[in-house]
C-alpha cells in the first residue's frame, strides 16, 4: 500500500505557492478581501499563505481557493502540486464510492446545501444528523457525502450499517477502528489508523446505532489527531449540546394546512410535497389525479401524515387497494395504519412516537396535553395557555420540538413561528383515553397504547 501519511509539499517551495495563489487572485481581478468573502478562508489566512508565513495549507483551505478562483485544468492542478495535495489524491483511487442515491431525498435540496456548506466550513468536525425515523436522514447523508466525494472536494470513507451484535455484544470485528482500517487497508490498531489520516481532510460516516463507549472514546482520539476529520454521524437521539458537535436535525417538511370544513387546503397545487404525492400516484391511481377532489385528498393525507417522508411513501403503497378519498378518511381515522406500510417497513416511526411520549418528563406531558387539540400557535399563545413560569414553558417547548413531537407551520414573512402538535402525537394520545375501539385495528400491528402515561390529575 502506498503511504498516505506523506505528501509532496516538502519537495514543493512554500514561496511557490504563495506565489502561485497571489498570481492567481490578481488574474481573477479580485482582492484578499473579495477572495476571502468568497471563498470563506480569512483575510488573514489568504494574507499568510501569500507571504509564506504558515506552513503547508490544509487541503480544504487549497480546494475552496481553487473553488473561489474558479481554477481549472493546468492551472488547478500546478496550484494544488504546489500545496502537495497528490497524496489525497490516492485517497479517491484506494477508499471505494460511498453509497449513492439517484435523487435527493424529497424536499430535501435546502437542507443538503446547508449541511454541505456545514461540512465545507471550518468549526464544524463532528456533526450528527439527526430526528425521527422517516424523515430521510439515510438518504441526505448519502447524497450529501456522495456529492463531495464524486467532486473531490473530499474523500469519504463511508461504513455501512451492521446493526444489533447478536446477543446485544459489540463484537471485536465490528470495532469502529477496525472497520475504518479494512477500509483504507491499513493495520488496525488506533494509532496507525490515526496516523494514516493524521495528513488528510477526509470524512468519515457512521450510523450512531454501530457505535458502544469504546467506539465513540476511540472516535473523539482520532478526531483529536486527525484535525482534518469530518465526522458524520446519523442518529434518532436527541442529547444535550456537547462541546465540539454541531446538531443537525431534520424536521417533517412544509404541508399545506388542511381542513374538511374549508374543502381542502389553500395553495395544495403549489405545494412541492403535495405535487410530488401526485406525480406518484398516476401510474396506481387510474382517474385524472388532476381532480379537485383527488387533490383535496391527497393534500389531506399530506396533512395527517404531518409530511414526513417514509409516512407518505407508506401511504402511497396503499393506493394499490384504496382510492386517494378512501385513504384520507383512514388518515382521518388512523394515522398510524398509514404511516406504516402495508409489510409494516416503517412502523418503526410509530414505535419510536410511542417511546418519546413515554419518556417524556412530566412537564413535558404536561405542555403536550395542553397544546395537543390547539389550532397553530405561536410560542407567546403557548406561553398563555400554560401554567408556571415564561422560561419553564419556553424550556418545555424547545425540548418538545426537539423531540420532533411538533412541527412548524408554515408562516408569512415577519411574522413569528407558529407550530402544531405532530396529527400521530395527537391520534396516539387519544386513543390512549378513547375506550372506543380503533375501527381500522392500529393496535395490532404495534401492541397497546398503555405505553403513552395520561396526564396526572
Amino acid at each position: 500500500m502506498r503511504e498516505q501519511g506523506e505528501l509532496t509539499a516538502d519537495r514543493v517551495s512554500k514561496v511557490q505557492f504563495g506565489r502561485m495563489l497571489r498570481n492567481a487572485r490578481k488574474r481573477a481581478g479580485m482582492t484578499q478581501n473579495q477572495l476571502a468573502e468568497i471563498s470563506t478562508v480569512s483575510v488573514r489566512a489568504i494574507r499568510d499563505l501569500e507571504l509564506d508565513h504558515t506552513g503547508t495549507p490544509r487541503v480544504q483551505t487549497v480546494r475552496l481557493l481553487s473553488d473561489a478562483l474558479r481554477l481549472v485544468g493546468a492551472r488547478r492542478a500546478e496550484l494544488e502540486a504546489a500545496a502537495g495535495l497528490r497524496a489525497v489524491r490516492s485517497l479517491y483511487d484506494e477508499l471505494p464510492a460511498p453509497s449513492t442515491v439517484l435523487a435527493l431525498p424529497l424536499a430535501r435540496e435546502e437542507e443538503a446545501a446547508s449541511l454541505t456548506r456545514l461540512l465545507r466550513s471550518p468549526g464544524h468536525q463532528l456533526i450528527k444528523v439527526t430526528g425521527p425515523p422517516g424523515m430521510g436522514k439515510t438518504s441526505l447523508i448519502q447524497s450529501v457525502a456522495g456529492e463531495l466525494h464524486r467532486t473531490e472536494f473530499m474523500p469519504v470513507i463511508s461504513l455501512d450499517r451492521i446493526g444489533a451484535a447478536p446477543h446485544g455484544r459489540h463484537e471485536a470485528s465490528l470495532r469502529l477502528v477496525r472497520r475504518v482500517a479494512e477500509v483504507i487497508g491499513c493495520d488496525t490498531a488506533l494509532a496507525d489508523v490515526a496516523g494514516s489520516l493524521a495528513s488528510h481532510e477526509v470524512l468519515l460516516v457512521a450510523d450512531e446505532r454501530d457505535l458502544d463507549d469504546r467506539d465513540q472514546q476511540d472516535l473523539r482520539v482520532l478526531m483529536q489527531l486527525c484535525r482534518g476529520l469530518r465526522v458524520l454521524l446519523e442518529t434518532c437521539t436527541v442529547t444535550a449540546d456537547r462541546t465540539g458537535e454541531t446538531s443537525f436535525t431534520l424536521f417533517p417538511l412544509h404541508v399545506p394546512e388542511w381542513s374538511r370544513q374549508t374543502s381542502g387546503a389553500a395553495g395544495a397545487a403549489d405545494s412541492p410535497v403535495v405535487q410530488y404525492m401526485l406525480s406518484r400516484c398516476a401510474p396506481l391511481y387510474p382517474e385524472d389525479v388532476s381532480a379537485p377532489e383527488t387533490l383535496a385528498a391527497i393534500a389531506g393525507i399530506c396533512w395527517h401524515l404531518d409530511g414526513i417522508p417514509a409516512a407518505l411513501e407508506s401511504a402511497l403503497s396503499w393506493l394499490l387497494i384504496y382510492e386517494p378519498a378512501e385513504l384520507l378518511r383512514i388518515a382521518e381515522e388512523s394515522p398510524a395504519r398509514l404511516a406504516a406500510s402495508p409489510s409494516g417497513e416503517h412502523a418503526s416511526l410509530v414505535d419510536w412516537v410511542r417511546h418519546a411520549l413515554a419518556t417524556l418528563p412530566e412537564s413535558g406531558l404536561h405542555t403536550l396535553h395542553r397544546l395537543v387539540d390547539a389550532p397553530p400557535w405561536t410560542v407567546k399563545d403557548a406561553v398563555a395557555l400554560l401554567t408556571g413560569s415564561v422560561a419553564d414553558a419556553e424550556g418545555s417547548l424547545r425540548d418538545l420540538r426537539a423531540r420532533g413531537l411538533l412541527r412548524r407551520v408554515k408562516s408569512a414573512r415577519g411574522e413569528p413561528q407558529r407550530f402544531v402538535v405532530l396529527n400521530l402525537v395527537r391520534h396516539l394520545v387519544r386513543s390512549a383515553h378513547d375506550p372506543r375501539p380503533d375501527p381500522y385495528g392500529t393496535s395490532v400491528p404495534w401492541g397497546g397504547l398503555h405505553h403513552v402515561r395520561p396526564l396526572a390529575s
